[in-house]
């Protein structure tokens, strides 16, 4: 039954560019900026939702154009309860543009706007109108381990973050050309966080299938829980091969850009340790889709960045081991994720509670690409 109160009236997107300063690195690039391209979408009864993807820098023009040029207009009039039903709607509306990240990022700004809307509508949490599975889970720290950054500086700030900042585990990138080096610095990280941190270690898929298993092998000495993307990301035959040479949990799953592809790296058993991103995959539904079917093979999920959201996610889910912590969109905000020691907490107001700071989000609104708002037209 209609109920005309949920129809969405209003569409708004922008972009924004956050720079990074120092510049951010891995294996195989260094980064600068981070885009977000915002979704607002507003019902008929006054009440918003507010989505958003990201970007590493490039692409985010593209992706705010299609929401601005040919996604937006076809959300007006649209019951905003029909969260699954719309997005297919919309995911076959641009077709022959899935999936992709691009497409894939523009869909997740939309979605996750729809189920904020569906919090707010139902005066209650995101993380329980999902699951409710638990309230709490475990966080990494990435950003103490870029690649660029000197091993004084990796060693220092990884002490830092478990003395100081109570974070329980830590990720590091490798892919240094010597394997050496990588081995010094994941040796010396080791050595000052003790044994009882939970190192991790990304190697941004830089590798072959020779190199990863032997630089895998020397990399296992370090009591490691698990190495990230190794190969790249469609490589499945070769993840599967280094399954059976490596002792190391295989994780993955943030350049993986559908359910379809969770499903059949599942299928052929390439993964350990499953990372949907909640942008890249298309937005909370298929994020959530993606979880569950983990779960159904007793494979445990790790949500990839933009923690504010991802613990949403985590949370509603009972496979969740842990949420990736890089700090990226606080700049934006007017609070940051909520923690309780070496836990992440969802918010606990209705939708998922993520608050931008209207005045930073005029600030770093992309110039030449300001936002445009779709109404209703009147009748």
């Amino acid at each position: 039954m209609a109920d005309h109160a949920a129809l969405i009236v209003g569409a708004e997107a922008r972009l924004i560019r956050i720079p990074v300063d120092p510049p951010r690195g891995d294996a195989i690039q260094e980064f600068a900026a981070l885009e977000l391209p915002i979704v607002e979408l507003t019902d008929a009864a006054g009440r918003r939702g507010i989505g958003f993807g990201y970007t590493i820098g490039n692409g985010g023009t593209a992706i705010h154009s299609l929401l601005r040029d040919e996604l937006l207009p076809a959300v007006l009039e649209q019951d905003a309860r029909r969260t699954v039903g719309l997005m297919r709607q919309l995911t076959k509306r641009i077709h022959a543009l899935t999936p992709g990240c691009i497409s894939s990022t523009a869909l997740a700004a939309i979605d996750v706007a729809l189920w904020d809307l569906a919090g707010v509508r139902a005066g209650t949490p995101l993380y329980l109108l999902l699951g409710g599975a638990t309230d709490r889970v475990r966080l990494y720290n990435t950003h103490v381990g870029w690649l660029n950054r000197p091993l004084e500086e990796l060693v220092a700030l990884s002490d830092e973050a478990v003395r100081r900042d109570g974070f329980q585990a830590l990720k590091l990138k490798v892919g240094k050309p010597d394997i050496d080096e990588d081995c010094e610095r994941v040796a010396k990280v080791r050595e000052a966080v003790g044994p009882r941190t939970t190192l991790m270690v990304d190697a941004n898929q830089s590798w072959s299938i020779d190199t990863a298993i032997t630089r895998i092998r020397r990399l296992e000495a370090y009591d490691l829980y698990w190495i990230e993307e190794p190969l790249e990301a469609t490589d499945l035959d070769g993840f599967a091969r280094l399954g059976q040479h490596t002792a190391l949990a295989r994780a993955g799953g943030e350049s993986l850009y559908s359910v379809a592809a969770f499903h059949e790296c599942i299928r052929r058993g390439a993964l350990d340790v499953l990372q949907p991103d909640v942008a890249r995959i298309g937005g909370i539904t298929n994020a959530i889709a993606a979880c569950h079917l983990a779960a159904a093979a007793n494979l445990p999920v790790a949500p990839h960045v933009s923690p504010e959201l991802s613990v949403t996610v985590a949370c509603a889910v009972a496979n969740s081991v842990f949420v990736e912590y890089i700090p990226q969109m606080e700049i934006v905000l007017r609070r940051p994720i909520r923690r309780q020691g070496e836990f992440a907490l969802p918010f606990e107001e209705p939708g998922h509670g993520i608050q931008f700071d209207d005045e930073a989000l005029d600030r770093f609104t992309v110039h030449g690409s300001a936002s445009r708002t779709f109404q209703r037209s009147r009748r």
